[in-house]
């Protein structure tokens, strides 16, 4: 096996991991059939718009959020720092959200379980705002700390006696739809999009919305239960020492609103009345941040199955940016590191295929001399393997290890928001988009021919297979044109690195020339 197979093979294993984690369903379902509580969880259609109220604004260095004066629910959120397209004159991407055209709702809602109503407001700031129902039993303040994503929500009971303490909740309500803001296209759509959350057996839990059709329930303290998506999370952090149960809730009805809620359970009245301060995190799945906000909270970033090679990819591609201040030298550096740390596996695979090329014109003497005898056209290869010291699959095994590694850095790069909107040089402005002029996917296609010049042809390999072999490096192109350009980046990288490695080794055994190894010559 030569390098063209390589290549081939990375193609496919890397469609069917996107394939894999667009069908998997890797939650465990605990059905408990639904509390009380969940009955009386608000999942109307109203839209703000038929609250015939204008939207309250507060905003800090980082979000801006609009809240109704009416219901008190947080009805849309932007990230300023990260625009929905690259341009700074764009509207910041929006994790809460609505669109009264499409139906698509995603909000935010809290209180005390059974009591609800309408609200006035009695105070507000840049960046807070105080609110009272309008039966005087409750008020409610939203407010932002600076510059931070966090948003704080507090309910207070300020009326009077209580015979029953209600459950105080927080809960988000969202249909089922892709994200507001999003570029779409397949790469951006097969990344992981659903719920998750943590729970005190399993560090971390997650089902898309689709594949849920029964109540899930924790009961616990502390955790956390988001919304996930590419790039961005929003996210309910509840304190560690206090009760309560964890919800996911599929539609209970045609509105077809899924809940996500956090409900504290045996609280006292002194609580009630102090107040119960829900944190709700808005913006970028930064492994560091997230790692600082909550325990487990990183693990929102899908990174595949080898995500044990993608977490320590992440860091340290993360340290090189920190020192050169450009991602797409950052991902050349790093692609430079793996390739001189797999060095001694890269050199035996070159080495094996090395030989395999000086010995091609005795292979094809013996394949013309027994055509016609197959069981003796084998014993003569084996024989001359044997005296040339060749391991056929030598080239092939010692690839296939590094291939962990590939499929890793793939999804260190997709899912890196990082990247989003990074330029490198010249016409590549957003790293997490794809090429806009097709550049660095023909300059692969270019590096995938030379390889392919360099290498051997297999033996026996029929013609029109080897026809299908000299297009191999357009197809591949082409799928790499609806890839982000970050991660086409880093395979013209590796490729061209790969290329001078396999030309040095073939030097010292005296066949480093492009003069048509891969026609069979």
């Amino acid at each position: 096996m030569n390098l063209r197979y390589l290549w081939i093979g990375s193609v496919i294993v890397l469609l069917y991991a996107l394939l894999m984690s667009w069908n998997q369903d890797s939650a465990r379902k605990k059905e408990l059939g639904e509390a009380a509580f969940i009955e009386q969880i608000d999942v109307s259609q109203e839209t703000p718009l038929q609250e015939n109220s204008s939207l309250l604004v507060i905003e800090n260095e980082k979000l801006v959020v609009k809240i109704s004066p009416v219901s008190g629910k947080v009805w849309e959120a932007r990230l300023k720092e990260h625009t929905y397209l690259n341009n700074d004159a764009s509207l910041g991407v929006r994790v809460f959200g609505f669109d009264n055209l499409t139906g698509f709702r995603f909000y935010l809602s809290s209180g005390f379980v059974g009591e609800g109503g309408s609200f006035k407001v009695v105070n507000i700031s840049p960046s807070s705002v105080e609110l009272l129902s309008e039966d005087g039993q409750v008020s409610k303040k939203i407010s932002l700390k600076e510059n931070d994503y966090e948003l704080f929500v507090t309910d207070t009971w300020v009326g009077g006696s209580l015979v029953d303490n209600p459950d105080p909740y927080v809960a988000m309500y969202r249909v089922d739809s892709k994200p507001l803001d999003s570029r779409g296209g397949f790469f951006e759509n097969s990344s992981y999009t659903g719920v998750a959350f943590n729970t005190p057996a399993d560090p971390y839990v997650n089902s898309r919305l689709r594949s849920i059709d029964e109540t899930q329930e924790f009961f616990q303290r502390g955790g956390w239960i988001a919304f996930i998506q590419k790039y961005f999370m929003a996210a309910i952090l509840t304190p560690p020492d206090r009760e309560q149960t964890l919800s996911v809730i599929p539609p209970a009805n045609e509105t077809g609103v899924y809940v996500m809620a956090a409900t504290s359970t045996g609280t006292k009245e002194s609580e009630l009345r102090e107040g119960i301060e829900h944190r709700i995190f808005l913006g970028p799945k930064i492994r560091s941040d997230l790692m600082a906000r909550a325990s487990d909270l990183e693990l929102t970033i899908d990174m595949g199955w080898f995500w044990f090679l993608a977490q320590p990819l992440v860091m340290l591609l993360s340290l090189i940016n920190g020192v050169v201040n450009n991602w797409g030298v950052s991902i050349i550096v790093l692609t430079a590191l793996i390739k001189l740390l797999l060095w001694p596996l890269s050199a035996k695979g070159f080495s094996s295929m090395a030989k395999m090329r000086v010995a091609q014109p005795k292979l094809k003497e013996i394949q013309e001399r027994y055509k016609d005898d197959r069981q003796k056209l084998g014993t003569e290869m084996m024989a001359l393997y044997k005296k040339e010291g060749i391991n056929p699959a030598g080239g092939c095994f010692p690839m296939l290890l590094q291939m962990p590694v590939f499929i890793s850095f793939f999804f260190c790069l997709r899912e890196s928001v990082e990247l989003r909107h990074e330029s490198f040089f010249f016409w590549i402005q957003d790293l997490s988009a794809p090429d806009p002029l097709f550049i660095l996917p023909v300059v692969f296609a270019g590096l995938m021919y030379l390889t392919q010049q360099l290498n051997p042809q297999p033996a026996g390999m029929d013609p029109t297979q080897a026809q299908v072999m000299k297009f191999m490096p357009i197809m591949i192109a082409g799928i790499f044109v609806i890839m982000p350009s970050g991660l086409v980046l880093y395979s013209v990288a590796n490729s061209g690195i790969s290329l001078v490695q396999q030309r040095a080794m073939y030097k010292k055994y005296g066949s480093s020339d492009f003069s048509g190894g891969g026609e069979g010559g």
